[in-house]
């Protein structure tokens, strides 16, 4: 078996500061990887909720989808959102959900329609009644936003590291992932009288 060795010319540098902008220490990969296998599980613990807000800031999937990847502003999204859970819907129907002028929510929908994210159609039973639904890219848009980490930037730092680092990351989060909850930690559980 041939020993492989990892190239660091396209890493990214990883950052040292003391803190980020919340006051999160910031590891560096001496710290990720120093003493991991002497952590107690208590160690454990704090180092992966230590290191957990840098990984959702870095991974975020708003960090990927900016202006233009993301053609809409705050209220466009809630109104895409509110049609991909709701189903065709008037005019008027939205803003009676959003709250808003029937003109502003107009306003709105026609700048949606011209990015092709939703499109006016006829309903079936009443052909008076005209209702906006989502385009496949406006469905995407909407899957988008579930998203909590973008795929693309994980694969991006994913191709510098080896294969046994790779491997290693993704078992890792596997195994958080799969692990049995800790007795009687569900703040939902009802409590027995």
């Amino acid at each position: 078996m041939v020993a492989t060795s990892r190239s660091t010319t396209n890493q990214t540098p990883a950052r040292t500061d003391a803190a980020g902008p919340s006051g999160a220490h910031r590891a560096s990969r001496g710290d990720i990887s120093t003493g991991a296998a002497d952590l107690t599980a208590d160690q454990a613990a704090k180092r992966v909720a230590r290191l957990f807000p840098e990984l959702y800031r870095r991974y975020h999937w708003a960090n990927r989808v900016h202006g233009g990847d993301l053609p809409v502003t705050r209220r466009a999204l809630e109104v895409l959102q509110h049609l991909a859970a709701s189903g065709p819907l008037t005019v008027g129907e939205q803003a009676v959900h959003l709250g808003l002028r029937r003109n502003s929510v107009s306003e709105l929908l026609q700048r949606l329609e011209v990015k092709g994210l939703v499109a006016r159609i006829r309903d079936e039973r009443d052909e008076r009644r005209v209702l906006v639904w989502l385009t496949d890219a406006g469905r995407d848009v909407v899957s988008r936003i579930g998203q909590v980490l973008a795929p693309d930037l994980i694969a991006q730092t994913m191709a510098n590291l080896s294969p046994e680092d790779r491997a290693i990351v993704v078992r890792g989060l596997e195994l958080l992932a799969s692990a049995e909850d800790a007795p009687d930690t569900n703040p939902k559980k009802e409590i027995k009288r």
